[in-house]
Formats: C-alpha cells, sequence, structure tokens
C-alpha cells in the first residue's frame, strides 16, 4: 500500500527509491534501478564501476541550443536508527509515514538527504512537459562516507558550465561555498587478559546530536566524549578492564548514544555514585544544547570471560577523554559562518583494538593539517597509530555569479522571497565538481527538511512540492 500520492512524480519517485536499501557503499540496487530508468525513457546514460549513474537528455523545444545544466544528487542515505529500532537497512524498506505535514520513517532516518534530489532528477527526466535546456543529471554514490563517488567522477563525462545542485539549501536559502575535510581513524591497541572482576554496561543517551557540518557549532553533547569522562572519572579511583564499545554510527553525524561494557572491581553503588555527580555538572554544562542527556547502569547478569588489561584500558580511556572534538574557529568575515570543527563520530572495538573515526572539516588546508597533527602527537604518547584519509577539496566564494542572479529571480517570482546565501561548514560535492570544472557557475536548492543523520529526520511534503514548481521555473529561465 502507498503513504504517498502516486500521481505526483516525485512523491511516487521518493516512495520507490524508499522501497529499495541505498545506504552507503550498498548503493547498487538503487544505481541498477536508475539504469533500468535510463533504458525505459531511452536516454543515454553512463553507470560507472563504483555505481554513479549520468543521465543525458536533450533539452526541449526551442532551447536545443541553450548550454547544457547539470543537475546532481547523491543516492546514498545515512543509515541511523533507535536502539529499540529492529530496522535491517540492508534488506528492509523504509516505513513511511506522514505526520502534521511531514515525512517521516519508523524509528529510521528518512533519507530526505538526498532523496529528494533524486526524485526531482527522475521527474524532470520522465516530463513531456516541463520546459528545460539540455540537461546532465548526476546521480553519486557514497557521498556520506567522504564524497567518494564524485571524486570517482571525470571532467569529459560532464559537458557543462552551470549546475543545480540539490543537496543544500531549503527553500529561499542558496549555498554559496563549503567546507574541505577529511576522514581520520585513531587505532589503540588492546591486551586481553581473563576477566575475574564483574562486567557492568554504562549507556549515555538523550542527546540531540546531528550533522557534524551543520550542527557542530551549536555545541552539541558528543556521546562518545561524554561515555568516557564518566568513565575516566571513575578510572581515576578504580581500575577498570574495557569489553566493548559502541559509539555513534557515522563519523559525520554527532553521536547521540554510547555503550560501554567494562570490568571493575568495585560495588555498582559506588560506581552509580561517580556517575551521579560527573552527570550533574554534563547536565548543568549542556543545560541549553542537550537538557536530556542521562545514563543507565547495570550489572550484567554474565560476567564478560576476557577483558583488556589495566594499563591499555587506562590509555584508550585517557585518549579518548583528551582526544579534540567539537568546534574549533569560526570566520571573522561571514557571520555564523564556522571554519574549523573535527567530530569524533564512531568508537568501537574490532580486532582487539579501539578504533575512532574523526571527520575533521575545514576550508583552509593548514587548519586540517594542525588539527591531524595534534590527533597524531597525543595519539603517539598513549601508543595508538593514526591513518589520514578520504581528503576532499571546499568550494570557495565567489561574488559573482549568473545561476544566483536568475535563482534570486525565481525565489522572488516563485515564492515571493529574498533569497538567502548560505556558507557552508558542511562537506559538499559541489567542491569536488568545482574541481573537476573551475568554470563551473553552481546554485543550490532544496525543500525543507529537518532532523538530516538523525531518526528524526524529516521532509516537508508541502515544501517538497513546492520547490519542485521553482526547480522547473528555474530551468524555463535557463
Amino acid at each position: 500500500m502507498n503513504v504517498l500520492d502516486h500521481n505526483q512524480p516525485i512523491l511516487k519517485y521518493f516512495e520507490e527509491i524508499s522501497r529499495i536499501p541505498h545506504g552507503s557503499y550498498h548503493e547498487q540496487q538503487l544505481s541498477d534501478y536508475l539504469v533500468q530508468f535510463a533504458l525505459k525513457h531511452q536516454l543515454e546514460y553512463k553507470q560507472d564501476d563504483m555505481g554513479n549513474v549520468i543521465m543525458y537528455k536533450q533539452g526541449t523545444q526551442g532551447y536545443e541550443d541553450h548550454p547544457s545544466v547539470m543537475l546532481q544528487g547523491h543516492i546514498d542515505m545515512v543509515c541511523e536508527k533507535n536502539n529499540d529500532c529492529e530496522h535491517d537497512f540492508d534488506h528492509d524498506p523504509l516505513q513511511l509515514y506522514v505526520e502534521d505535514g511531514w515525512l517521516k520513517a519508523k524509528g529510521t532516518t528518512l533519507g530526505a538527504d538526498d532523496g529528494y534530489a533524486v526524485s526531482y532528477m527522475l521527474a524532470v527526466l520522465e516530463s513531456k512537459t516541463i520546459v528545460h535546456p539540455p540537461l546532465v543529471c548526476v546521480f553519486t554514490v557514497q557521498e556520506e562516507v567522504g564524497l567518494f563517488g564524485a571524486s570517482h567522477l571525470k571532467a569529459e563525462d560532464l559537458p557543462v558550465k552551470r549546475m543545480i545542485g540539490m543537496d543544500t539549501g531549503g527553500e529561499v536559502v542558496t549555498c554559496v561555498s563549503s567546507s574541505g575535510g577529511r576522514r581520520t581513524i585513531v587505532t589503540k591497541p588492546l591486551n586481553k587478559v581473563i576477566n575475574t572482576n564483574n562486567t557492568f554496561e554504562l549507556a549515555v543517551g538523550g542527546l540531540l546530536g546531528g550533522h557534524s557540518g551543520g550542527n557542530i557549532n551549536k555545541e552539541r553533547g558528543n556521546a562518545n566524549k561524554l561515555a568516557f569522562r564518566m568513565l575516566q572519572n571513575l578510572n581515576v579511583q578504580f581500575p577498570i578492564g574495557l569489553v566493548d564499545v559502541t559509539g555513534g554510527l557515522k563519523e559525520n553525524a554527532i553521536p547521540r548514544e554510547c555503550v560501554i561494557t567494562f570490568t571493575c572491581d568495585t560495588s555498582i553503588k559506588m560506581m552509580d555514585k561517580i556517575f551521579k555527580e560527573t552527570e550533574k555538572q554534563i547536565k548543568t554544562e549542556l543545560e541549553f544544547s542537550d537538557p536530556e542527556f542521562h545514563f543507565t547502569l547495570k550489572q550484567l547478569s554474565k560476567t564478560a570471560e576476557y577483558c583488556y588489561d589495566e594499563n591499555s584500558s587506562k590509555e584508550a580511556i585517557a585518549l579518548v577523554y583528551l582526544l579534540p572534538n567539537g568546534f574549533k574557529a569560526k570566520s571573522m568575515v561571514i557571520e555564523g559562518l564556522t571554519t574549523v570543527s573535527l567530530n569524533l563520530g564512531v568508537l568501537a572495538i574490532d580486532e582487539d583494538a579501539l578504533k575512532c573515526y574523526f571527520s575533521i572539516r575545514s576550508p583552509i588546508k593548514s587548519a586540517k593539517e594542525e588539527l591531524s597533527h595534534e590527533i597524531e602527537v597525543l595519539s603517539t604518547i598513549l601508543g595508538a597509530q593514526v591513518e589520514n584519509m578520504a581528503d576532499y577539496p571546499g568550494w570557495n566564494y565567489e561574488e559573482k555569479s549568473e545561476m544566483r542572479a536568475i535563482f534570486k529571480e525565481v525565489v522572488k517570482e516563485e515564492l515571493n522571497a529574498e533569497m538567502v546565501t548560505l556558507a557552508s561548514h558542511g562537506g559538499l560535492e559541489t567542491g569536488i565538481l568545482k574541481g573537476l570544472i573551475p568554470e563551473l557557475d553552481i546554485v543550490t536548492m532544496g525543500p525543507h527538511c529537518e532532523g538530516a543523520h538523525t531518526p528524526d529526520e524529516k521532509m516537508n511534503i508541502a515544501s517538497f512540492e513546492k520547490m519542485f514548481e521553482v526547480l522547473k521555473a528555474l530551468l524555463k529561465k535557463l
């Protein structure tokens, strides 16, 4: 049974792609769906070995000789769910529902980031009536894990100098720049020993989380850092043996929950007292950003057979406690723009090592390098190794833009509003595409969405429909 009205192409396509698993690294099924769409509609297309798909469509009557324009969005989604949700992102369709005019998914991320872009492009490509210049529609993979798909594109497959990016913005808002970044993994080896103490589980939650680009300046609590702060305060008084750690799901999502299994030779009553004192301090500090922060502590009925020894556990706890995290610097020119940050998005124990996954963001190369060096120095002292990967460039602001001027006209005509420009701290594929095609003139757009990268993600349906009309009006002017 359909949740959305399939008489409207954008709603039909959004629901169709929501039924196809398409988390990062698992986009092949959706990529093949796009190929079948191209074949059905007799469109020229290319599908590369990563799963990126490019479709080409000739301009409509009277627009055949107009300069081509690229429409672009990514087909992967962040797969995050609530702890009590049993959804399998590799096999299950998303459970869509509508509440008070908002489209949501039960217990999981919605994938509006960037499903709305895919839906818009398919609706335009299918249409026999929408007026447009020649189109190059680019569907990329692995955006959410490092912009890998866009990095695999070739300039010769993109014969354009104009672009409409659909992975940022919101009604009247259009982006004018984006941050560069890198992914960093810190690995701390742990020494396994036979356990002789009781086993406990510490869980922290109640945090808002959010996108580490768009929300890092709000200085929301990081579940990984907070859980290890609590553990550090306990470890000062009592030796701890780590057993397992599960914190966060994505490097670019501020972690909302962290669960640590550990052993300790003291009473749960004493531990609870120490943790409650720390909780009180944290709740005061996060009164306005994360007022629902809380922890739970329980003794497990099944004692762990093994744990990691006191010394390596102590070093691992100190490492996470001391590693830099969060908002670091803002622009002195563009109001409200974060220029340097890093997010400890994921913690996990794997193959007898604690692994810490960071997303570092800055359009300033030296700032990225300095944060990486800070992490490396600290890690070396505490016996950990560092691997840097997935560097990607930023998109620098350009004062003059014909595309932006046209979009400004359309916003005024269609929405009776003034266009608002946004300088983004998020890493966008626009930076990579601008690097491929230096003369590329870019504008971005999209509907009103909230809660990206969290199970609270939602998209306003009226805005989704309205901004498709804006897209059509923009294409008509090109």
